[in-house]
């Protein structure tokens, strides 16, 4: 490949200044030996397929990558016109049963992307794929809580089967982050052929983060303490402080819950107004008049995340919430096949937080497998929902991720009794390792953009201030600790 032409070419900076890596590593690095420069995909567009990688390759990447396999989120901006060389180490199989080269290795041992890296991470972390649109029972004004319990959930088991019939045979905690993977992929050729280390992602030297959050969709979880106190007892008993996302309906009949857990350390989220399904697809004037209600959580606790209810979400949405809250946990990393009622195959391809497009809002995407995907699925027994957990766990792990566990506090799923005791189980073994940071989502999204703003500081300095390197305890002050229940 010819060397570099001229200083300012952009070719995967974001892929750099992600892992933390210096402009002098990012010049020495991108060019001959690393990617072909993306103003030779000038004609590139979204390419989807099954990926499958060469044996001499799997050491280079996730373990769940290995060998033939095949991920729905498979999306690379590729120009077929351009001739790849050297040794295939990668293909996209289209469904044309083209069989495209999109990494390769020469004979010096230089690694080549044909495919636009930068381009296809922003078309996953943005789910470009996907069409955002409202479910039938909304466009009909049908609010899912109002039906019987036994009519909501056999709609949604049948919308699943409809799903798994002309999409997929479903799984749980399958899905492939291809944005980890392809990131994780180029740090570790940048760390394989030069002296430099990327950036620590997590305070204390910790491997990866751990964080937890309840979702309180009615207000059975207020009238029936037991449910919100089961949860909170494990937390407690743990040591560990979670997030608790209330629907601002219920704030009322929630009160006194809500300032107890506020006083302990716990985090009031926002999850919504009602939870109707309708947020992330109303008019302007009712979307701005239904987020500004999320003021009294802000003057009440301090209130600065968000999920919406059902996962449902649009752009509009985002912008909405935009300068009004800081982080959202409303996407899921990778799904594949089993989703209620989100879209199918959702995923921004990611266990690491980002900035969604347009707007300062911090995506915590959540990434452990949950209540709802095994009930889904049938599956009732807490040593093989622990086991699927713990194996999504370990790839999260290996990636350095954040692993974003979710409950719900209602009468079901989330409260059958194995599912209690699978969660007690889950948070005693994260509890448990040392290389786990555990935060809330407030001070994982505080602690990102402090790493951010380090890394820019090296990015144009040269020199990251210390903050990256900092005990989490220079960072965030200490807080109190529950000592007891609520009754």
């Amino acid at each position: 490949m010819d060397t570099r032409s001229n200083e300012n070419i952009k070719a995967l900076e974001p892929v750099f200044r992600f892992w933390g890596f210096s402009r002098i590593t990012h010049h020495d690095m991108v060019g001959p030996g690393c990617v072909i420069n993306s103003e030779n995909l000038s004609t590139s567009y979204p390419h989807y397929g099954t990926l499958r990688f060469a044996r001499d390759v799997s050491e280079l990447i996730c373990p769940e990558a290995h060998g033939p396999c095949q991920a729905r989120q498979s999306w690379l901006y590729i120009d077929p016109s351009i001739q790849p060389e050297g040794q295939p180490l990668a293909w996209l199989e289209m469904s044309n049963h083209c069989r495209y080269p999109i990494i390769t290795r020469t004979s010096d041992n230089d690694y080549h992307f044909w495919f636009d890296v930068d381009r296809t991470i922003r078309f996953v972390l943005n789910e470009e794929h996907l069409r955002h649109t409202a479910p039938l029972y909304v466009r009909l004004g049908i609010n899912p809580h109002h039906l019987p319990r036994r009519m909501r959930d056999l709609a949604f088991h049948g919308m699943h089967t409809l799903r798994r019939l002309s999409h997929s045979n479903g799984s749980i905690g399958k899905g492939l982050a291809t944005v980890d993977l392809w990131r994780g992929l180029i740090r570790h050729i940048v760390e394989l052929r030069s002296d430099t280390k990327a950036t620590p992602c997590w305070p204390d030297g910790k491997q990866y983060a751990c964080t937890a959050s309840h979702d309180l969709d009615t207000v059975d979880c207020f009238i029936k303490p037991k449910y919100l106190n089961q949860f909170r007892t494990i937390d407690d008993e743990m040591g560990m402080r979670t997030a608790w996302m209330v629907v601002t309906r219920n704030i009322k009949p929630g009160r006194l819950a809500l300032d107890d857990l506020h006083a302990y350390g716990h985090e009031i989220g926002f999850h919504g107004t009602a939870h109707d399904h309708r947020l992330a697809f109303a008019s302007p004037i009712v979307m701005a008049r239904r987020v500004a209600e999320v003021k009294e959580l802000i003057s009440c606790y301090q209130t600065d995340g968000f999920r919406s209810p059902a996962y449902l979400r649009s752009l509009r949405l985002f912008r909405a919430l935009d300068g009004v809250l800081a982080y959202d946990m409303s996407m899921h990393d990778a799904i594949e096949g089993v989703c209620r009622p989100s879209p199918a195959n959702e995923g921004c391809g990611t266990c690491y937080p980002f900035f969604i497009r347009g707007t300062n809002l911090l995506e915590i995407p959540t990434t452990v497998p949950e209540d709802w995907q095994f009930d889904l699925m049938g599956i009732r027994d807490c040593n093989t929902i622990l086991s699927v957990q713990k194996e999504k766990l370990a790839r999260i792990k290996q990636r350095g991720g954040i692993a974003n566990v979710l409950t719900h506090t209602e009468p079901a799923p989330s409260t059958k009794p194995y599912m209690v005791e699978a969660y007690r189980q889950l948070m005693a073994y994260m509890a448990s390792d040392e290389q786990a940071w555990f935060a809330t989502p407030g001070e994982i999204n505080r602690w990102w953009r402090v790493r951010i703003k380090s890394i820019d500081r090296l990015w144009e300095q040269g020199i990251a201030y210390p903050p990256v390197s900092a005990s989490v305890r220079d960072i965030f002050p200490a807080t109190k600790r529950r000592t007891t229940v609520l009754q």
